[in-house]
């Protein structure tokens, strides 16, 4: 299981590098500050899904990787669910921006692929905090094989 969350903190880190880092924080960042010179008007004056984009990269996905690293699972993957909230908000954003525009429906493949790093946070806290989880079943078989009260007084 070790091998396999290693495996999985790689893949995520090299996710969140490519897409929350590059992609999540520098295109933003330039379509924000070169505006139109490199993307149509109407995109560059709608800087609240840039800002939205930038802060779902940052807080949804630059942070949870580094409390990934420094093993703090839960918390990493209850932000990661989060940005991924704030990934859907881009993408209805974005759709509603180019509802009238058949050829194209925004660049939903720069942050769409970060759905996966969500998985991948919930997939390493499982396998990290197995143990919590395994607790878990115990206590609700537990509860579920105890006696029921009888309607009968009897003990």
């Amino acid at each position: 299981m070790k091998i396999l969350s290693l495996i999985l903190k790689i893949i995520e880190t090299v996710i969140v590098c490519i897409w929350g880092v590059a992609v999540g924080i520098f295109f933003p960042a330039c379509i924000m500050g070169l505006g139109s010179e490199i993307v149509p008007q109407d995109v560059a004056e709608r800087t609240d899904i840039m800002v939205l984009w930038l802060v779902t990269a940052v807080i949804g996905y630059v942070i949870p990787a580094a409390l990934i690293l420094g093993k703090h699972y839960r918390v990493a993957a209850c932000m990661s669910v989060l940005g991924m909230a704030g990934v859907l908000i881009v993408d209805s954003m974005f759709a509603q921006l180019y509802q009238y525009t058949a050829e194209s429906t925004g660049p939903d493949n720069l942050y769409l692929p970060l759905i996966f790093a969500t998985l991948l946070d919930i997939f390493i806290w499982a396998i990290e905090d197995r143990a919590l989880f395994v607790k878990l079943f115990e206590t609700k078989k537990k509860k579920t094989d105890e006696q029921a009260p009888s309607i009968l007084g009897d003990d």
